[in-house]
């Protein structure tokens, strides 16, 4: 990848972009599990990937989870790390989730794919993994608070920017060696 500007930008449609995320896919089953490659096009989008292992899908309540992408720098190294960020909450505390909780906390590496509420794939911390940094189960106080897993925070830093996966039938079809819950 080059390093000059190669191209601008141009806005389209106010309405053509939807804040949140649909459903997180993370990546387990047992210490082997990993992914080993993917394949690449010429738009730098994700058209394969290879691995071993599960993706097990968490569904999310509407406008409770998201990602962003912020940027390290050290301008006198000139190095650049791109620190990913998925921040999810889920309801209803019971035994599964806590167990949940405390696995997700005790995991040296997470990779995994999100959905966005705009039908796009994005892979997250393929390379180096992420980390839960933060979050709490807590029960709420007034009624209609969460009761749950509340702004579970897992964090990366990646060599580059988070890449869209392209799918075009369903997410399995995109990995080899790797089973996805769908």
């Amino acid at each position: 990848m080059s390093c000059f500007i190669s191209s601008g930008y141009t806005l389209d449609c106010r309405n053509a972009s939807t804040g949140g995320l649909n459903t997180i896919w993370l990546l387990g089953g047992s210490a082997s599990s990993s992914i080993t490659g993917w394949t690449e096009n010429g738009d730098d989008q994700i058209v394969s990937i290879s691995g071993s292992g599960t993706m097990y899908k968490f569904e999310l309540t509407k406008q409770g989870s998201s990602f962003t992408e912020e940027i390290g720098i050290n301008t006198t190294a000139q190095s650049v790390v791109f620190q990913p960020t998925l921040v999810m909450n889920l309801p209803r505390l019971d035994k599964d989730l806590r167990v949940l909780f405390q696995n997700l906390v005790s995991q040296n590496s997470i990779v995994g794919v999100f959905k966005d509420n705009n039908g796009r794939y994005w892979s997250f911390a393929f390379v180096n993994g992420a980390l839960v940094t933060s979050g709490a189960i807590a029960t709420g106080l007034a009624y209609t608070d969460l009761n749950g897993l509340s702004a579970l925070t897992m964090q990366g830093g990646e060599p580059n920017a988070t890449q869209e996966i392209v799918v075009s039938t369903n997410l399995q079809a995109v990995f080899t060696g790797i089973t996805v819950q769908l």
